[in-house]
């Protein structure tokens, strides 16, 4: 059972006269002693998604150590371009470090702030790690995440999503330029929760930015960037004010906070090796890692799970989750200390 917390929804800024939206689970609405928060960026490649996608086994976890959790909206691909999505990740950030507070005095403490993020969401988290300062955040969580836009399987045509076929993506290609010349903006779209993806108006977009190796180009805002990538090579192609959306180039230091990764070794849908190149470079410059690959799992393992830090009969899924946990409370006090 998820512990007793009320939900309450702002907004954190308005692009085009519309709000981006986040969702606060408060644990204790009128607390004496501030704790740490998790911002949590839910997954969907930047293309999809919403701020619904909140797991029972996370909302379960961080509830119980009387943290507060908040969910994030934030603008997709390919209607803006990564910049745009990194400037939403920025506020929404500075909304929970400065503004959070005053709507529920004494709640956070912003020296212990965690970013956090699935897939597409975990490419936010990462950013985050090297984007976000003052305060810096306290740890960053990737759970399975997109961490390099520009590695092979983003930029090259012909890769459809795991047990779909490859399809005339030409009517859909038209419709996301039309989108786009015509200045329009999307927050995602919550995915189905029976995962029926017929009925879910983002998926074409999803599925065929992918198939046709188009991902960075979105990302960045250049068309051709990709097949520049794959003909030129990336030291050429990468120009100075796309550094900010290639954290693993550009973004990893030794002032970088303490990272904790979890991702499945065959996962098909954002390769496991992102995640490995990511934890060599943070331990490369001296950094503090806490890496989890989970042996035979999936992307997006994590559905199948409930709580992952009670009950009987838990799987490896569920170990690696709560030993990510463990891992968190030992950089921002946790579940033992319930501060």
């Amino acid at each position: 059972m998820i512990p007793a917390h009320t939900k309450h929804t702002f907004a954190f800024k308005h692009v085009q006269g519309k709000p981006i939206e986040l969702d606060v689970y408060v644990a204790d609405p009128k607390p004496t002693t501030p704790k740490p928060l998790m911002l949590y960026f839910h997954g969907g490649y930047i293309i999809s998604g919403s701020r619904a996608a909140v797991r029972p086994w996370l909302l379960k976890a961080v509830l119980r150590r009387q943290w507060t959790f908040v969910s994030a909206d934030y603008r997709v691909l390919p209607e803006s371009t990564g910049h745009d999505l990194l400037a939403d990740l920025r506020s929404a950030y500075a909304w929970v470090a400065t503004e959070l507070n005053t709507h529920f005095p004494h709640l956070v403490d912003p020296t212990r702030l965690i970013v956090a993020g699935s897939s597409g969401g975990g490419y936010c988290a990462v950013l985050g790690g090297a984007q976000f300062h003052d305060p810096v955040p306290k740890a960053v969580w990737a759970h399975y995440p997109v961490v390099d836009p520009a590695a092979e399987r983003w930029i090259t045509p012909g890769i459809p999503l795991p047990d779909r076929p490859v399809e005339d993506a030409g009517p859909t290609l038209k419709e996301m330029e039309e989108r786009r010349a015509n200045g329009e903006v999307s927050f995602g779209e919550t995915f189905p929760k029976d995962r029926d993806m017929s009925t879910h108006k983002r998926f074409p977009y999803l599925r065929y930015i992918l198939q046709e190796g188009l991902f960075a180009d979105y990302v960045t805002g250049v068309k051709g960037f990709g097949e520049r990538v794959r003909k030129e090579g990336r030291e050429k192609v990468i120009t100075e004010e796309m550094h900010e959306l290639f954290p693993l180039d550009f973004g990893i230091t030794k002032e970088y906070p303490p990272l904790v990764v979890v991702h499945g070794t065959k996962d098909r849908g954002v390769s496991v090796e992102e995640s490995e190149k990511l934890v060599e470079r943070v331990r490369a410059v001296g950094g503090r890692v806490d890496y989890f690959a989970v042996e035979g799992m999936d992307h997006a393992f994590d559905f199948e799970v409930d709580d992952c830090e009670e009950g009987e009969g838990r799987g490896d899924g569920a170990l690696a989750l709560e030993g990510c946990l463990k891992a968190l409370d030992g950089y921002v006090g946790g579940r033992a200390e319930n501060v």
